[in-house]
């Protein structure tokens, strides 16, 4: 079984970290208000209990305590006055009384109301038993009823009446002292969830502005580094973000600026055509990657008595246009990855594919005999050559500009390495060199 990853910051992006700090304030704020709302419901139940439960029933109560004694006082003053109107009242706080009890009843006090409710039944009964007797002026009947059976029974159930208003007086100020403490602790938990989350928020936020001080300050490091020509101090940013990608990006720049400098350095300051580094580096390449490639090595012949006769600025003249129809050439004939080289003085080189290369060495050829007279006098140019002493100190005749063009392909070699290169290349080239005119070779044997 695969275990899990460990967790790990820097792997995540800028986007990913700044989208989590919100998802942390989001979160602790969506609890602080779920919270909230969940302790004010809370409270509303408990608000609503209290209206239409304890303080209903203990008003209730209290109308019954003020009935019960109502209907004593007019009791007795029928008894003494036999007064018929007073039993119309009598009957009328009956009726009251029966309201009042039916309100009661309908509120879910659980056992607070059974204690009174077999009582206040016979309560009930007996009243009506004396409202009867009252009605039918049974005074003196009305009188030992009252006193033997109803005034204890009266009495009993003002006390339970009055025992149950002091029990909902309890329960509500006990409820009531709760409720701000309730709303407190609602409050204050609030708080505590808004702000934790806001102080996690924070330290995403400040460890993203380190991060971006600090990525920064190490890129602007770089970059100056890169302008004073130092491409070998990579910024030190290790992260998977964005920060991390773009000093990889710098790290990669300054690589390839090291490159670009090397190459500008190893160019030839005449053609601006890549030097002898650069054509060894990118020979060894296509060795080491067992890419096939054709070595193309291309000399004038009879430069330097040219040279001698026509000046150095001739000569560069004569160079630098050898190096266009190269670049013309193998541009046009050649694959995008070939690469032309001016190793020095008047030889180039060019690395191409071997199925390009027979096609490039022949046209290379044919245009430079072709421009080759203009580089000439009217006299030399008539002649076709110009007598001048050879390098030891004999007068002969040396003909006009030719170029002997030698090429070795990698599929020849059993080893191919850029000395071997160059050694077949020389021998190839000391041959030509012996032939008339421009002439091009190509190895065609294979070591074994």
């Amino acid at each position: 079984m695969a275990l899990p990853k460990p967790f790990n910051w820097a792997h995540y992006s800028v986007s990913q970290k700044i989208s989590f700090g919100y998802l942390l304030v989001s979160l602790f704020s969506l609890a602080a208000v779920i919270f909230a709302l969940g302790a004010l419901n809370k409270q509303t139940d408990i608000s609503r209990h209290l209206v239409r439960v304890d303080f209903r029933a203990l008003i209730l109560a209290q109308n019954l305590s003020r009935n019960i004694l109502a209907q004593e006082r007019l009791e007795k003053q029928a008894l003494v006055l036999k007064d018929p109107s007073l039993v119309e009242l009598y009957s009328q706080r009956r009726e009251e009384f029966t309201s009042f009890w039916r309100d009661l009843t309908s509120i879910p006090l659980g056992q607070q109301i059974t204690a009174v409710q077999n009582q206040a039944r016979r309560f009930q009964d007996m009243s009506g038993e004396m409202q009867e007797l009252l009605q039918s002026r049974k005074w003196e009947e009305a009188d030992n009823f009252s006193r033997e059976q109803l005034s204890t029974l009266r009495n009993n159930n003002l006390e339970l009446f009055q025992a149950l208003q002091k029990d909902l007086e309890k329960s509500l100020d006990t409820t009531l002292q709760k409720l701000p403490e309730q709303s407190i602790h609602a409050y204050q938990m609030t708080l505590v969830l808004f702000f934790f989350g806001l102080l996690l928020a924070s330290l995403v936020a400040g460890g993203l502005l380190y991060k971006f001080n600090q990525a920064l300050r190490l890129l602007t490091s770089a970059t100056y580094q890169i302008t004073q020509g130092n491409y070998d101090i990579p910024p030190a940013l290790d992260s998977h973000d964005e920060f991390g990608k773009l000093a990889q990006a710098f790290s990669n720049m300054a690589q390839k600026l090291k490159e670009m400098e090397q190459r500008s350095l190893d160019a030839s300051p005449l053609t601006h055509l890549p030097g002898n580094l650069t054509v060894e580096k990118e020979l060894q390449r296509r060795i080491d990657c067992e890419l096939p490639f054709a070595n193309i090595y291309i000399d004038l012949d009879n430069f330097k008595p040219y040279n001698d006769r026509y000046g150095y600025q001739a000569g560069n003249t004569v160079i630098a246009a050898l190096g266009d129809i190269i670049k013309k050439v193998t541009s046009s004939l050649g694959s995008a990855d070939d690469l032309v080289g001016h190793i020095g003085g008047d030889d180039y080189v060019i690395l191409t594919t071997p199925d390009c290369a027979d096609q490039i060495g022949v046209t290379i050829i044919d245009e430079f005999d072709a421009v080759v007279p203009g580089f000439y006098s009217q006299m030399d140019r008539q002649a076709g050559f110009f007598k001048a002493a050879d390098r030891f100190g004999v007068s002969r005749k040396f003909p006009l500009l030719t170029v002997s063009i030698a090429c070795v392909s990698s599929g020849n070699l059993k080893n191919p390495s850029p000395l071997a290169i160059g050694r077949e290349c020389a021998k190839m080239k000391k041959h030509l060199k012996t032939l008339a005119g421009s002439n091009y070779m190509a190895d065609r044997r294979t070591e074994r």
